[in-house]
């Protein structure tokens, strides 16, 4: 359902039921851009029409979406007709126009384009897992998580999460892997990894491609981190995880929910196969680089 995710852990007990979470994140409801605003953010259903709940409560998981409106103006059209102004105001006044008036013509130019720009919208989901003590919001952005976890925060009043702490460092745990072959139980090697050298910054990216070569070795020989390796687990799930555990090209080999002609129980089935196998997943892989360190669970 997912295909990248950034996951969250909670610090305090999260206690709230669906009708109670719903209330609250009404009033961070969507609403669109109007005027000069650039941007919106807030919530929508994550399913079925604009009446409809704003939280979608499947086996204990709460279900939330999560819409991104920008206002877009492209450089080209704001640059022409800041060079329009331009060359009106300098051909009235017969001078040429310094730069902090240039900008400020940029600034009135951008203010009345504004209103009559397309909206740029995105919808992000994400779900909290109380008995888990997670949340997990389906994005690759770091920038678009954050968005996310803080409009939870506002439309709560608090929300305290903090990103997953392993004891071990994970980028040379992934190199180790990648230099031994040897890896911990149920997992292996994808086809997918991203390397860095600390020194130079030189990057190489290796897409569908077998790991346990001897031109990756050379790679790490040479100096090379591993920031980005793709895993499999149990032969379920391949997932590529990068040094900050965020997670990306999540796919299950058996995705369920596909032959069910309802939406709803569509949406349902693939909802609950991710949150059940991250449930089993997000633990095995913490405890493979070092184990996670849980905050102590206070009630909020």
């Amino acid at each position: 359902m997912f295909k990248n995710a950034v996951v969250y852990r909670l610090t305090h007990e999260f206690t709230l039921d669906g009708e109670t979470l719903h209330n609250a994140l009404s009033k961070q409801s969507f609403t669109p851009c109007s005027g000069v605003r650039p941007s919106s953010f807030g919530w929508i259903p994550p399913i079925g029409n604009e009446d409809a709940p704003l939280v979608h409560e499947v086996a204990g998981y709460f279900l939330l979406c999560a819409r991104k409106e920008e206002k877009v103006v492209p450089p080209s059209a704001l640059n022409e007709a800041v060079q329009q102004r331009v060359e009106r105001i300098e051909a009235t006044e017969g001078r040429k126009l310094p730069r902090r008036d240039r900008l400020a013509l940029k600034d009135d130019s951008l203010a009345e384009l504004l209103p009559r720009a397309l909206p740029r919208s995105k919808q992000i989901l994400g779900y909290i897992a109380p008995s888990e003590g997670i949340a997990v919001v389906g994005t690759s952005n770091s920038a678009e998580a954050e968005l996310f976890i803080n409009c939870l925060r506002d439309s709560l009043g608090s929300f305290p999460v903090v990103l997953p702490q392993v004891q071990r460092n994970p980028s040379e745990l992934f190199t180790h892997w990648l230099n031994f072959r040897k890896l911990p139980e149920n997992f292996s090697l994808g086809e997918q990894c991203d390397l860095l050298d600390p020194e130079t910054s030189a990057t190489v990216t290796c897409r569908r491609q077998d790991l346990a070569t001897q031109e990756i070795v050379s790679h790490i020989n040479a100096g090379k981190v591993c920031t980005r390796l793709g895993l499999r687990w149990y032969g379920d799930l391949t997932v590529a995880v990068d040094k900050d555990l965020s997670l990306r090209q999540i796919k299950f080999e058996n995705p369920e929910g596909e032959e069910d002609e309802d939406a709803i129980a569509q949406l349902d089935a693939a909802f609950v196969q991710m949150a059940l196998e991250f449930k089993r997943f997000l633990p095995a892989l913490y405890s493979a680089l070092g184990g996670e360190h849980i905050p102590e669970f206070t009630e909020a």
